[in-house]
C-alpha cells in the first residue's frame, strides 16, 4: 500500500538524518523519483524526474492504477535489451530429449506505445549465429507490475514451422532502476528455446545504444531488421 510505503520511507529518512546529524532545516518539499519511487528531501522544489509528495494525500491509501507504467510509451517509447550476464539460454530438441544445448539470445524491444496497462512495439531477436528475426510484441502489465507478453513473428512461414513465443514476468527494481524480469519459451513441437533475463532499459547516452552485448551492433541498427521487413 502506498501509505505504508511512503510512511516507512519518510521515517527512514528522518531517522538517518537524526543519526548522521544532517541539517534538513532548509528542506521544504519531499520528492519521489517517478520510476524508482525513492524519496528525497529538497530545499525548494523537486527535480524534473520527481513528483512532489503531498503529506495530506498519504493519510488514506490509494490503489495503484495503470497510469503507473505510462512512462513505458512516452516520448517515443522505451528500449530494452539483454545484459551480458543474461545472454545464455538453452535449446532443447526431441531428437535428444535428455540433453540441451546452450545458445546466446540477444533480444531488443522498442515499446512504442502504452495505453491503460497494454503496450506494443517492435522486437528483434538473434540466437547465437542465426540471422536476427523481427517480431511484434503485444503485452500487458498490471498495476502491481505483473507482465505477460506475446511475441508475434512478422515473417512468412510454412504451416508446420509456426512457432509461438510467450513471456511472463514482472517489473522489478534492480540497482534502483525498473527492469523487466522475464521468462520466455519459444519453439515448435520438436525444438524449443527457453530463457530468463533482466531486460534493462537502454538510452542513447549509454554504451548499450552503440554496442549491444552479444551482437556488437547498436540498437537502431539492430531494430532496422524490422524496418527492412526481415
Amino acid at each position: 500500500m502506498r501509505m505504508g510505503r511512503y510512511t516507512f520511507a519518510l521515517l527512514a529518512i528522518f531517522m538517518v538524518a537524526a543519526v548522521s546529524g544532517a541539517d534538513y532545516s532548509e528542506a521544504e518539499v519531499i520528492c519521489a523519483n517517478k520510476r524508482a519511487g525513492d524519496l528525497k528531501l529538497r530545499p525548494d522544489r523537486c527535480m524534473r524526474n520527481e513528483n512532489e509528495i503531498d503529506l495530506d494525500d498519504i493519510a488514506e491509501p490509494t490503489d495503484l492504477g495503470p497510469a503507473r507504467w505510462s512512462w513505458l510509451g512516452e516520448g517515443g517509447g522505451t528500449y530494452w535489451y539483454v545484459p551480458p550476464l543474461n545472454l545464455p539460454a538453452v535449446m532443447w530438441n526431441t531428437s535428444d530429449p535428455a540433453n540441451y544445448s546452450p545458445v546466446s539470445d540477444q533480444t531488443v524491444w522498442h515499446i512504442e506505445s502504452y495505453a491503460d496497462g497494454y503496450f506494443f512495439g517492435a522486437v528483434v531477436a538473434q540466437f547465437s549465429i542465426t540471422p536476427p528475426a523481427c517480431q511484434y510484441l503485444i503485452g500487458s502489465v498490471t498495476p502491481d507490475g505483473n507482465v505477460f507478453i506475446s511475441f508475434n513473428s512478422l515473417q512468412a512461414s510454412s504451416e508446420d514451422a509456426v512457432t509461438l513465443t510467450t513471456g511472463t514476468g514482472k517489473m522489478a527494481l534492480k540497482d534502483g532502476e525498473w527492469t523487466f524480469l522475464m521468462q520466455m519459451a519459444s519453439g515448435s513441437s520438436s525444438v524449443q528455446i527457453t530463457h530468463w533475463a533482466y531486460m534493462l532499459e537502454c538510452t542513447p547516452d549509454e554504451e548499450c545504444w552503440d554496442n549491444l552485448p552479444g551482437v556488437q551492433r547498436g540498437v537502431e541498427e539492430f531494430l532496422a531488421n524490422c524496418e527492412a521487413g526481415q
